[in-house]
């Protein structure tokens, strides 16, 4: 419910997107950045208890703004830094800068390098988790500019988790999630690295954290599950892990968003037609007229909650959606006319967030229980037939779709084919 001292007035939009989905989903113009907050929340909190309870969360902000400079901004060659720090070697320092660059987490929104304030470090390592910064009057300064929130809902999600035994087994993976890269030559170099860049000097209160609210529905446990499986992949390299983390928090974040738009609206569930290229221009129409149906709710919603926000604000929690879907593999493009499909990343994260480790799924089950049951996502005839789709297209059409996405797994090694009746899906032993 909206806050007493909020009557009256016109709502701003991050009030309105924590009334509808209790954290800010803003557009960050990358669609992957709440994964890079929520490890931030996790491994920068700057107290033991790697996910604590209470109302405050503290953070050690930390900018990484001397290699992002390093990299991606030429007035570096001024900053003072540069001549103490780096030998005076201009293939050494290009040699580091390269190094750096290979390290970038990949914007799809943009065709040309960026500024070092848009670009940030993929966490291969602990030591490369780095909040956002920018510079203002030749100062840096620590504040938000694409983690805008969303990985906060996430980060108080699982903190405020009411099964204890789970709460207990996702700080210890948590813990262990970068075991094997501590003693790294690449974790040792960016921990230099980072000593030279501005960072809190004590810890930070986050507001944006403290105001999210968790515990409103019970789909959020299937947030709390997918993460502790992924931690719990014995067999998954670190760097899988975290991938495949930061994968499922933006896939669950956008079902989430549609999830409550829909309750917000009073409508029931209505699952989201996953074209998987069974090449039927009626399938890819529906799956876009899905999206749009998506994006309109959200616009709809938005508007329940405050008529008076303006469009630009509207139009912002509505492309949170699109932008963190195409972002993480669950849209074809970022650009164009888009539709819902799977990427072999996104089926990756999937398979890693809902199939216990050594464990194996029957490629029928996964498809209805996982895709459809779990997460509303309808791919196959089964899942057609308990929505109702059938009655609009071929089943046929349907039965083709979900072996069209049978042979992807197959060929990425998510689904190993026994024989002609048995398939089977599991994590794949080499990630």
């Amino acid at each position: 419910m909206l806050d007493d001292g909020s009557k009256g007035r016109v709502l701003k939009g991050p009030e309105v997107s924590r009334e509808l989905y209790g954290g800010v989903l803003d557009f960050d113009t990358a669609g992957h950045y709440p994964g890079l907050e929520l490890l931030n929340f996790v491994y920068c909190g700057g107290v033991d208890d790697i996910l604590p309870r209470g109302n405050a969360v503290n953070i050690v902000r930390r900018s990484h703004d001397f290699g992002r400079r390093l990299v991606w901004d030429e007035s570096f060659i001024n900053d003072p830094r540069r001549h103490t720090v780096l030998l005076d070697d201009e293939a050494a320092e290009g040699t580091l800068r390269e190094l750096l660059r290979c390290l970038q987490l990949d914007i799809p929104s943009g065709s040309k390098d960026p500024k070092w304030s848009r670009a940030h470090f993929f966490p291969y390592t602990p030591s490369l988790i780095h909040w956002d910064a920018r510079e203002r009057n030749k100062t840096i300064r620590l504040e938000r500019l694409y983690l805008r929130g969303g990985g906060a809902l996430a980060f108080k999600i699982l903190r405020t988790d009411e099964n204890y035994e789970r709460n207990q087994r996702m700080k210890e993976g948590f813990q262990k999630l970068y075991s094997a890269t501590a003693e790294s030559p690449l974790e040792i170099l960016a921990g230099f690295i980072n000593e030279q860049s501005k960072q809190d000097v004590r810890p930070s209160e986050d507001e944006i954290e403290k105001l999210t609210r968790s515990n409103l529905d019970r789909f959020e446990d299937i947030y709390r599950d997918g993460v502790l499986n992924i931690l719990e992949q014995r067999e998954a390299t670190s760097v899988a892990k975290v991938r495949a983390i930061m994968g499922w928090t933006g896939l669950w974040l956008v079902l989430m968003q549609n999830r409550r738009s829909r309750s917000r609206l009073g409508l029931g569930d209505t699952p989201l037609i996953c074209d998987c290229g069974a090449n039927s221009p009626q399938l890819r129409r529906a799956s876009q007229r899905c999206l749009q149906e998506v994006l309109d709710n959200i616009v709809q919603s938005v508007g329940d909650v405050e008529s008076k926000l303006p469009n630009a604000r509207r139009n912002n929690i509505r492309s949170f959606f699109w932008a963190t879907a195409a972002a993480n593999g669950f849209l074809n493009a970022w650009r164009g006319r888009k539709h819902f499909t799977l990427s072999v990343d996104a089926l990756e994260m999937i398979v890693l967030a809902t199939i216990p480790s050594g464990k194996e799924l029957p490629y029928e089950r996964f498809v209805t229980e996982v895709l459809f049951e779990r997460l509303g996502i309808a791919i196959g005839r089964g899942a057609a037939e308990a929505a109702g789709l059938v009655s609009s297209i071929d089943a046929s059409i349907f039965e083709e779709n979900e072996a069209q996405l049978a042979d992807q797994m197959i060929a990425a090694g998510l689904v190993t084919q026994y024989s002609d009746a048995t398939r089977m899906v599991s994590p794949r032993n080499d990630v």
